[in-house]
């Protein structure tokens, strides 16, 4: 039996997913899927930092739905399916959205894609209310405070599952990591992390969109700090590759290319000004390719060189 303030939690997070959702139909190339995709993915409750396989269109192929560690197993088993490139998006930050972005880098490239799910916990709708949005990329306190406030009182901040994030905080390899450089309480850049940590010589591209890309860049400080602790080699010929916001990047990964839209005003805003970046004439910060004036992450990705 749920309490009042559990229900009122749950009522407060739903929104914030429904609203995600919504976003996702604007900002991201929803159309990429089938109808039956997208049914099942917008009535999905896919916890923050799941793990969504896509294949490209033309494959006839389900999409996969995995927890982050059913996925570091499965790779770690095969190589004739293994993956090599993950995508995080950002402003919807559902499965929908997700799935809509890891489908256009999927056809792109010609092969299945692993999305890692972005959510949006208690501790997201209250500092987004207290205007922190890209709580990653200024490193917010706010934001770090409420995620540890809600762990010491054990409330179910992201709607996580005990087979996603809290098997992923108890993994032997961050039992003594002292995340000085990464930040606290965001299950989709923890998933990330330890993915690549697990799966360093086989994840080759990452490419991100809007806040994802704030997920990608506080991933790969965490995966700097691990190997340096574990004394493993830092896999530095990653390729990265973001939309929509222009992002500092650890030192120790230089295979960079940022792309942003002419007259995206809003991810210019929440970008680094000094920052190296490709601007694309007249684009803005949507990937719906049904919209006037998107971002086309294929054009992108092609310019970017990869392959």
């Amino acid at each position: 039996m749920q309490t009042i303030a559990q229900q009122q939690r749950n009522l407060l997070v739903g929104a914030g997913r429904a609203l995600n959702t919504t976003l996702d139909f604007v900002f991201y190339d929803v159309s990429a899927l089938t109808a039956d995709e997208k049914a099942g993915l917008s009535a999905s409750a896919n916890p923050e930092g799941s793990i969504l396989i896509v294949p490209p269109q033309a494959d006839n192929r389900e999409i996969t739905k995995l927890t982050s560690l059913e996925f570091i197993s499965a790779q770690r088993e095969t190589d004739a399916n293994a993956i090599d490139t993950i995508v995080v998006a950002g402003v919807g930050s559902s499965a929908l959205g997700t799935a809509a972005l890891a489908r256009n880098v999927a056809d792109s490239i010609n092969r299945p894609v692993a999305g890692v799910v972005s959510g949006f916990g208690l501790a997201d709708v209250l500092s987004e209310a207290l205007g922190g949005w890209f709580v990653l990329g200024f490193k917010n306190s706010i934001r770090d405070g409420f995620a540890k406030m809600f762990d010491a009182l054990e409330m179910k901040d992201h709607v996580w599952d005990d087979d996603s994030y809290r098997s992923l905080v108890k993994d032997k390899n961050i039992d003594d990591f002292v995340m000085d450089r990464f930040v606290f309480g965001s299950p989709d850049s923890l998933a990330l992390l330890l993915t690549l940590y697990h799966l360093r010589t086989k994840i080759k591209l990452l490419v991100g969109h809007s806040k994802g890309n704030y997920v990608i860049e506080n991933a790969l400080e965490g995966l700097a700090s691990l190997c340096t602790l574990k004394k493993q080699d830092i896999p530095r010929d990653l390729q990265v590759v973001t939309l929509g916001a222009v992002v500092r990047f650890p030192e120790q990964f230089s295979e960079v290319t940022q792309f942003i839209g002419g007259v995206d005003w809003f991810g210019m805003m929440n970008s680094r000004r000094e920052l190296e970046r490709q601007k694309i004439s007249g684009s803005w910060h949507s990937l719906n390719t049904r919209l006037l004036g998107h971002l086309s992450v294929e054009e992108a990705l092609r310019l970017a060189g990869v392959q």
